[in-house]
């Protein structure tokens, strides 16, 4: 068992040379097998346990024979009181995805603040096959049924080479104390009637299905190995990266691509969203009529426009906030970059026509000036003209997509907009030959190809 550890570590990459890993423990049979392991065969490892308060005593119980483990096998161990029934209330989540969250958060914690590179979990041949089997009930698709991973991020399970059996067998072997969980003989769980009931029946009517359910998942993770090779190419010949961090995808090119949910979910996937948001996505394409649709994945968001599917991380900024400019300042770099120059007025002045550049009459301006986003009712009188005219307008005349309005900002001087920054300035605040002296503003970003370092 301890080579064949070794040789699956080693198989895998799953840590590198004097990596440091962290051991979740929680004082069952299984992580108590795996600290052992990684004990004798001197590899550098910490031990983190969840006492989740969740069986009375039992949890301080196995708490107190985890510490016990760290003192015996003389390394350090980090413990964390979890109250896990208020967190799935608040979050509106069973206990054990609270039970689940809650571990994952504490762990990863620890090892930010502890230079650790690794998460090591106990998971094994069963709890994959167990696994397997409750994502094959909720209809899961290739990605469900591959089931547990051996890696997934910082998380590595190098137990997963072994049996719940071998686990046992090894225990008694070197005389491994461990705790039992109560919960664990109890069928209230659907894991519990699986492992209890379901697979021993399977077994009774085929022998050896275990082991062909083994060989089914490593055949389902060679598939969608392969179809993910696939996906990847389509998403290098369809994916265009915008210089303000959003993906597209062509509209008209993606609707070509046959079957068409499937290619839709598959590309998308890549982005977290699920098989039921991509369906949802591909009806309002065929639909039509669609854009300015936003769908959510956990960590993208997507906009259905004109011609593209836009992508974007998750943002969480408020809209609300204001940044005051003083009359000193040359330039600023939060939350835009911007230089600020000041010029005599000549009689052969140039004035460019890029849109990242404003000028003003600098006499009319009243300092500090307010830089925030812009906010519906938001009104300029754009130059040229002696009407104001709605933002949002203006916005949707120059057929600006709703992800790019979210990052539009206005410059203010006192309550009135000088500049919808990128796009139209105020007739009020432009230049006249009366002028003295000129405030030239330049917005700086990778379109223009400026370097904000050369303005400092």
């Amino acid at each position: 068992m301890i080579n064949r550890f070794k040789d699956y570590i080693r198989q895998h990459k799953l840590i590198n040379k004097d990596e440091e890993v962290l051991l979740a423990i929680s004082g069952g049979i299984d992580s108590v097998v795996m600290l052992d392991l990684f004990s004798r065969t001197g590899m550098k490892f910490a031990i983190s346990h969840c006492n989740f308060k969740l069986r009375m005593f039992e949890s301080d119980d196995d708490e107190l024979f985890v510490r016990q483990l760290a003192h015996k096998y003389n390394v350090e161990v980090y413990v964390n009181w979890c109250n896990t029934k208020d967190y799935a209330k608040k979050n509106k989540l069973s206990i054990q995805e609270a039970a689940r969250e809650l571990r994952y958060a504490w762990f990863n914690q620890v090892c930010s603040h502890n230079n650790y590179g690794k998460i090591a979990v106990a998971h094994h041949q069963d709890d994959k096959i167990e696994t397997f089997i409750i994502n094959l009930f909720r209809g899961a698709g290739l990605k469900g049924l591959k089931s547990i991973p051996v890696k997934r991020q910082n998380i590595i399970r190098p137990l997963l080479f072994a049996t719940r059996k071998e686990i046992e067998e090894y225990a008694k072997e070197y005389m491994l104390e461990h705790r039992e969980d109560s919960s664990n003989s109890e069928d209230y769980y659907l894991r519990n009637k699986i492992r209890h009931q379901l697979i021993p029946k399977m077994e009774e009517i085929s022998s050896g299905s275990s082991n062909s359910i083994k060989k089914s998942i490593e055949n389902i993770v060679d598939a969608d190995n392969f179809l993910n090779s696939i996906v990847g190419e389509k998403l290098k010949e369809l994916l265009i990266s915008s210089s303000d961090g959003t993906k597209k995808i062509p509209i008209r090119e993606i609707k070509e691509i046959k079957p068409f949910n499937t290619w839709v979910f598959y590309l998308l996937n890549e982005f977290g969203f699920i098989r039921q948001i991509t369906d949802n996505i591909c009806v309002a394409l065929i639909e039509g009529n669609c854009t300015g649709l936003r769908f959510n994945s956990t960590d993208h968001e997507l906009l259905i426009d004109r011609e593209h599917l836009i992508i974007r991380e998750a943002v969480n900024e408020s809209t609300q906030r204001k940044y005051n400019i003083p009359e000193s300042k040359h330039y600023i770099t939060n939350p835009l970059k911007i230089n600020f120059e000041r010029l005599k007025n000549q009689p052969d002045f140039v004035f460019s026509k890029e849109k990242h550049i404003a000028y003003f009459d600098a006499d009319k301006l009243a300092f500090p000036l307010t830089l925030r986003k812009w906010q519906p009712g938001d009104r300029i009188i754009p130059f040229g003209m002696t009407g104001s005219k709605l933002i949002s307008d203006i916005l949707i005349d120059l057929k600006v997509n709703s992800f790019e309005k979210e990052n539009v900002y206005v410059m203010m001087s006192g309550e009135k907009i000088i500049w919808l920054i990128g796009y139209r300035s105020s007739n009020d605040f432009r230049v006249k030959e009366s002028t003295s002296e000129i405030l030239v503003m330049e917005l700086i970003s990778s379109k223009t190809g400026f370097d904000l370092e050369l303005f400092r």
